[in-house]
């Protein structure tokens, strides 16, 4: 195999790190020239020295560098946001350009997430409790979808501007996600960790509503080597679908958002972070006074059913090695991680 060069987004984040980490443990490693987006100076340094290219850019609006990176590369993993619409078409446009000048076919990895399955249980909007599986035609479930959603147009721009463009376009579309990562900056998740967070800072684990809703899971090393597996998968020109069907779910089973308050109020109190157990319900209105977070978002984030069969992934070789057993057996270890920045 010739070398590929490969770009990737995110890469100081806890997913983009653990791909970053994935990439350069790869059986293909040797074949890869990587480099990385990043913001500062030092985390060039860093990269540099494990040796990655650190490419110093703005922010995601730095859409003239973002797009003259990808131009350099030949695929682009996307790990830095699900929701910024114009990087993702700007890394396209590039990839475009890339294979305009060189004649090397191009492509993107990027990386969604399900809360484009997410329902609205709380508000009473609406309740889906459907297990979608991504075998399913998931692309024209986001075209006609009934609500706007910024993950949605997302998707449906990598879909359409890599067609119209020719750019190959994978999207991977992990649950929670949960485990200590291994990437070199964040190693940490953000749901239980910040719920943990917000516990603490209100003296009391809670939910939404009765917290009902279902989600699927995914350890962080075991959604890694999906990337690998796709890059590999497309690098050997195996048949595995892109574009519209080319969208892949990652999970390994479900929790409820109960349960997983119920798994931090435990290790909480073994933490000595909280006094009790017990379990409050708030508002949609009380939670995003407390977070920050728009209302109609953290419906979707905390409180909704957003459930997922990954089929399509395990068809072309994904082999996951986690499951709920390892999932309800962590809340020690990531609330132990929150309870160090109490101390």
């Amino acid at each position: 195999m010739s070398t590929t060069k490969i770009l990737i987004t995110g890469a100081t984040g806890y997913i983009g790190g653990a791909i970053l980490s994935a990439l350069l443990n790869s059986r293909d490693a040797k074949n890869y020239e990587i480099s990385a987006l990043v913001r500062k100076p030092e985390y060039v340094t860093t990269l540099s020295a494990k040796g990655v290219t650190g490419i110093l850019f703005q922010s995601l609006d730095d859409l003239t560098t973002i797009k003259e990176a990808a131009t350099n590369h030949d695929v682009v993993i996307n790990a830095a946001s699900a929701s910024h619409d114009q990087s993702a078409i700007a890394i396209i446009e590039g990839l475009a350009e890339r294979r305009k000048n060189t004649g090397v076919h191009t492509a993107i990895i990027h990386t969604s997430g399900t809360s484009i399955l997410a329902d609205r249980p709380i508000s009473g909007e609406w309740i889906d409790t459907a297990i979608y599986s991504d075998l399913d035609d998931i692309y024209s479930y986001e075209k006609n979808h009934r609500e706007i959603y910024s993950q949605r147009v997302v998707d449906l721009a990598v879909v359409e501007t890599g067609e119209k463009l020719g750019v190959t376009t994978f999207i991977i579309v992990p649950p929670t996600i949960y485990g200590k990562g291994n990437g070199f900056f964040s190693t940490i998740s953000q749901q239980v960790p910040n719920l943990t967070r917000l516990a603490i800072k209100k003296g009391q684990a809670f939910v939404l509503g009765k917290g009902e809703g279902i989600w699927n899971h995914v350890h962080i090393l075991d959604l890694a080597p999906l990337y690998t597996l796709i890059l590999h998968s497309f690098l050997t020109k195996s048949p595995i679908p892109s574009g519209k069907p080319g969208i892949y779910f990652a999970e390994t089973g479900e929790h409820t958002w109960l349960e997983v308050s119920q798994g931090i109020a435990k290790a909480a109190v073994a933490h000595g972070l909280l006094k009790d157990q017990a379990i409050g319900s708030i508002s949609l209105a009380e939670a995003a006074k407390e977070t920050g977070i728009d209302e109609r978002l953290i419906e979707l984030a905390l409180g909704s059913n957003s459930r997922a069969r990954a089929d399509l992934s395990r068809n072309i070789g994904w082999e996951p090695s986690r499951g709920n057993l390892e999932f309800y057996a962590h809340f020690e270890a990531e609330v132990g991680a929150v309870a160090k920045e109490y101390k």
